[in-house]
């Protein structure tokens, strides 16, 4: 928990438990991914020739206290630190934080072996930190269609708790080298809607893919002729998109894809510590709005140290406008930067899901700043074509 009071910032505690499910591939645009996104508590807006200085934040809900010291990861969090797989940035600085709930919970069935190492929450976002071992044939891989599958249910009342079905969660691994049998690995399930509150005890399914070893061997060298083929097609002729993988090539390839091997159910059960998923915010509302195409947008943001919501809005139905829409994506496309103790900007990496309703735009991005102290936040908004700033607000956050 982080307690503070500051600058005369209101102070009010927020239970929280879970962000919103990232899109898959295809997905319609009202959904895109982003891997940047900004924001901040002095308002600037900055017109591409000119700067535009606007007036103070009001920033109301719980002040963000500093951190407390750097926590050593355990030998069971250790693995996760660099896994360098979807959201590691955002869980070296939940281990960092002490963020995370250790657990040890296992489950074993039919040559599989699953053990729970950690959970890490708030009301948008859930991500486990799990370690697989299978026997030591088979080598564990995702291979689309067939990818590691997790289902998350409240235990108690059999709910499934995103409201989604299988693959709405995000599951990720790394092998040990040499170690193929053996995954550490992560489940990414962004809540919509969010958890008021956390359930008590969760049922977490895991369905985990494999081929035998000298099968994956067989997939990787042929992996590696087809690249060498399209590499070869595109250097004799840049200008032709079309795929230059022989039919017989293709054709082995799918076959070995088709031997993926989902495991059987592994279903283990946990309780969520109350206090791992009250995470406090900090609620920053600009009384000034926006031009945005004519238009006047307001911004407010919602920060805990998981998840960052930005939501632009305005009193017109402008957000599912077509016409708004295009000046938007190509002008206004919102990009977040972080100031920290060096004096410079950097861009947060990570996912973002965008929703569109008739008057508002929500962002929900992953957060992983707040307790490293940062000076102040900027929102950038994009014309991504020419690679400029159209409009920026700038927030400097109070001395913690």
């Amino acid at each position: 928990m982080i307690k503070m009071k500051r600058n005369g910032m209101e102070i009010s505690e927020a239970a929280q438990t879970q962000p919103v499910q990232e899109p898959k591939q295809g997905s319609a645009p009202d959904q895109r991914r982003s891997s940047r996104t900004r924001l901040s508590t002095a308002i600037v807006a900055v017109m591409t020739a000119a700067a535009l200085v606007l007036s103070p934040f009001a920033v109301t809900g719980q002040a963000l206290a500093a951190p407390a010291a750097a926590v050593k990861p355990s030998a069971a969090l250790a693995p996760f630190v660099k896994l360098g797989i979807q959201n590691y940035k955002q869980i070296e600085y939940a281990i960092k934080h002490n963020l995370v709930q250790p657990l040890n919970t296992v489950v074993t069935k039919d040559g599989y072996k699953l053990t729970l190492n950690g959970v890490i929450t708030d009301k948008y976002e859930l991500i486990i930190l799990f370690t697989a071992q299978a026997d030591s044939n088979r080598a564990f891989t995702s291979q689309a269609p067939q990818v590691h599958e997790l289902q998350l249910t409240d235990a108690i009342t059999g709910k499934v708790i995103s409201g989604k079905k299988m693959n709405d969660a995000g599951v990720y691994g790394v092998s040990p080298a040499k170690q193929n049998h053996i995954m550490h690995g992560t489940a990414v399930i962004r809540l919509t809607p969010p958890l008021t509150t956390a359930p008590q005890k969760v049922a977490a399914e895991f369905r985990l893919t494999s081929l035998t070893g000298s099968e994956l061997k067989q997939l990787e060298a042929m992996e590696a002729q087809m690249m060498a083929e399209a590499k070869k097609a595109f250097q004799a002729n840049p200008k032709d998109k079309t795929s230059k993988t022989s039919p017989e090539l293709l054709k082995k390839y799918n076959a070995l894809k088709a031997k993926v091997k989902k495991s059987p159910p592994l279903k283990a059960v946990f309780e969520i510590d109350p206090k791992v998923s009250e995470q406090e915010s900090l609620t920053l509302t600009p009384e000034e709005t926006v031009d945005m195409a004519g238009h006047q947008i307001k911004v407010n943001m919602e920060l805990t140290p998981l998840t960052t919501i930005t939501t632009l809005s305005s009193d017109e139905a402008v957000f599912t406008d077509k016409a708004f829409k295009e000046k938007f994506n190509n002008n206004y496309y919102p990009s977040l930067l972080v100031k920290s103790g060096n004096g410079e900007y950097k861009p947060q990496e990570g996912g973002s899901t965008y929703k569109y309703s008739d008057n508002t735009l929500t962002i929900v991005s992953e957060n992983y700043f707040l307790l490293d102290k940062p000076q102040s936040l900027r929102l950038d908004f994009m014309n991504l074509k020419e690679n400029k700033a159209t409009q920026q607000l700038v927030v400097d956050l109070p001395k913690q």
